[in-house]
């Protein structure tokens, strides 16, 4: 078995059992352990190289005969990955204000934040546990239930505790850091590969990886040598990194 595909769904499984307050890091850990997982960074790029974000997200985030919003979900597997990627980067990122999409796409249903895990984020982690051979949760998943509600108390105080440190990691420069390449990381996965793209995406699953190390020198180098593979898309977010660390 593959530790970092396990460290991998367990992210997912975080997301699907935590409260919504504390969902947006949630989904922030979820990218920096899919950034460090090469198997499902692959896999994501594969599912992104025939997909076309703006058409998809248009046939997918729609107004019903009543004018009514709603998410009508891509039945092929490779859209439903690249979709819901898409989707968690640009949250991340704060392109989509998370309160909003979810009560505008998920708020006819009487819980709209479990309307949105189980349309979205178990179909997505269902799919790549699947494609490793990890085993599926049930789609009707249900977070009330007394064995996951058990789950869940046990866990509150913990994320609880997460969320509030959440401002002060905010002022760490490494987390900037690991956050900044998870965004790259997840640009990169727009463009079309070669030498440039594959090692920028090397470099920054490195600034990732080894972020914990809390090491200014290996961190700024990796940066600096990021800066010599150009890849215009990401050169705004490549400043940023630079300025994280006042270079």
């Amino acid at each position: 078995m593959n530790n970092n595909i396990e460290e991998f769904i367990a992210s997912c499984d975080d997301l699907i059992t935590c409260k919504f307050l504390v969902a947006e890091y949630k989904i922030q850990k979820l990218l920096q352990q899919l950034a460090k997982t090469e198997e499902v960074c692959s896999l994501v790029g594969e599912c992104l190289e025939e997909y076309n974000r703006d058409r998809e997200f248009a046939k997918t985030f729609i107004q019903d005969g009543h004018g009514e919003f709603m998410c009508d979900m891509p039945e092929e597997e490779y859209k439903i990955i690249a979709l819901v990627f898409c989707t968690l980067v640009d949250i991340d990122n704060k392109k989509i204000d998370f309160t909003d999409f979810i009560k505008r796409f998920f708020g006819r249903e009487e819980n709209a934040f479990e309307s949105f895990i189980k349309t979205m984020v178990i179909p997505f982690r269902n799919l790549i546990a699947d494609a490793f051979g990890y085993p599926k949760i049930n789609l009707g998943y249900n977070p009330d239930e007394k064995e996951t509600e058990k789950q869940t108390d046990e866990s509150d105080d913990e994320d609880e505790d997460d969320y509030e440190d959440q401002s002060d990691e905010e002022q760490d420069k490494f987390i900037l850091a690991q956050k900044v390449a998870v965004q790259i990381l997840g640009e990169l996965q727009y463009q079309k590969p070669d030498y440039n793209v594959e090692t920028s995406s090397r470099i920054c699953r490195a600034i990732i990886k080894t972020a914990e190390m809390r090491d200014e020198d290996i961190t700024i180098s990796l940066i600096l040598a990021l800066k010599e593979f150009k890849v215009k898309p990401v050169k705004f977010m490549v400043k940023e990194l630079f300025e994280v660390f006042d270079l």
